[in-house]
């Protein structure tokens, strides 16, 4: 196997068509390991940081095979060099994206590089692995030290073949409930319009996800995920660039020519993943949120999707459907070498102590939000 280390934009660039046909390839593929995400995410978030792109070659035909999207940073402006992965924070699933047939000589590369050459960094913060990651079970070495902790569950709907079977699998309330709020809608609001976002409408429904979405966060004295403009900027992009690759599925609800709700998918690769959605506090009565669900639901298994994968968080709402659910992980990694390993176990407990204030930041949110609007529960946190 032979490495390469990228450390410039540049070269993130070069490799674009690389990474692309690798990601074809690999399944199953979120779209958090395309090229397209983790560039965007680079171009608007890596200001301050140190790109480490790790590529894995076969050493005969110097193919493509894997990457490990990597940077360093001082964490939150502290002496500690924390290694991590690009789209941290924006991203639901990270990791290494590697062909099936060289996972394992992948994995074992990366650790290698990783206890041996890599060098410039204290700890490593390697959050948000997939319960079927794997790094879970293949970092384990004299050279580092890991601890695996849990993070947020991942609820995924197992789609059948078609809406009736899905509709049998629910509980009897939630049918009887969907056929309510679907008769009361055109009742109440005949001119209710049910659309995905195309390239004449997109600039608009992304506007209207960010409104929707902030005014539920603001409600709860809280900024929001989708507060900051550098944020928007970045899902603007990406919502161009995947509407081009065929990935966006904007699913949006319009009421007397406003859009009242609107949902933010991807699909890709036989998958459909929700990341956030934004509904109308005012029509909450009308669970307009669990309706333009069920309408993404329905679109995802005609597109012939195996599944609808809620992404991280355990609102409510994503149970009323029935997933299965999965933990994702976090790996923290520190060598065993020098002070660096004095300084890595330093990060390793600040780690510890932000992920209490952030477990605790989102009980009191969620206790805030029952107090002000109890009835909607279909908000995406």
């Amino acid at each position: 196997m032979k490495i390469e280390e990228i450390k410039t934009t540049r070269g993130l660039a070069a490799i674009a068509d690389e990474w692309k046909q690798l990601q074809e390839a690999c399944s199953p593929l979120t779209p958090f390991q395309t090229w397209e995400w983790n560039s965007l995410w680079w171009q608007h978030f890596g200001r301050g940081k140190s790109l480490r792109l790790i590529l894995f070659r076969e050493a005969e035909t110097k193919k493509l095979c894997g990457v490990a999207p990597l940077y360093i940073s001082r964490h939150r402006g502290l002496p500690l060099r924390r290694l991590t992965w690009l789209g941290n924070g924006n991203s639901d699933y990270l990791g290494i994206l590697a062909l099936s047939t060289h996972q394992d000589i992948v994995v074992s590369s990366f650790k290698h590089y990783l206890a041996h050459i890599l060098r410039g960094w204290d700890y490593a913060d390697l959050p948000q692995q997939r319960f079927d990651s794997p790094l879970l079970h293949s970092l384990h070495s004299p050279d580092l030290v890991l601890e695996i902790l849990p993070q947020e569950p991942c609820p995924i709907l197992m789609l059948p073949t078609s809406w009736d079977v899905l509709m049998q699998q629910l509980g009897k309330k939630m049918r009887s409930n969907l056929g309510y709020y679907d008769r009361l809608l055109l009742r109440t609001h005949a001119d209710a319009e049910y659309s995905v976002a195309t390239q004449e409408n997109l600039e608009l429904g992304m506007t209207a996800l960010f409104d929707l979405h902030q005014r539920r966060w603001n409600a709860r004295w809280l900024p929001g995920v989708l507060g900051k403009p550098r944020v928007q900027r970045f899902h603007r992009d990406i919502a161009r660039v995947f509407l081009d690759r065929g990935w966006l599925r904007l699913h949006l609800l319009s009421i007397e020519g406003r859009i009242r709700a609107v949902i933010y998918c991807f699909a890709v690769q036989g998958r459909t993943f929700y990341y956030l959605g934004g509904f109308d506090p005012e029509l909450s009565r009308l669970s307009i949120g669990t309706l333009l669900n069920g309408r993404a639901i329905r679109m995802a298994m005609e597109e012939g999707n195996a599944e609808f994968d809620f992404l991280r968080g355990n609102e409510s709402y994503k149970y009323r459907w029935q997933p299965e659910v999965h933990t994702n992980q976090q790996i923290i990694v520190v060598p065993k070498s020098g002070l660096r390993s004095i300084t890595g176990h330093a990060g390793k407990q600040m780690n510890s102590v932000e992920r209490s204030i952030e477990h605790h930041a989102k009980e009191l949110a969620e206790r805030m939000g029952r107090k002000k609007t109890a009835p909607a529960k279909d908000e995406k946190d």
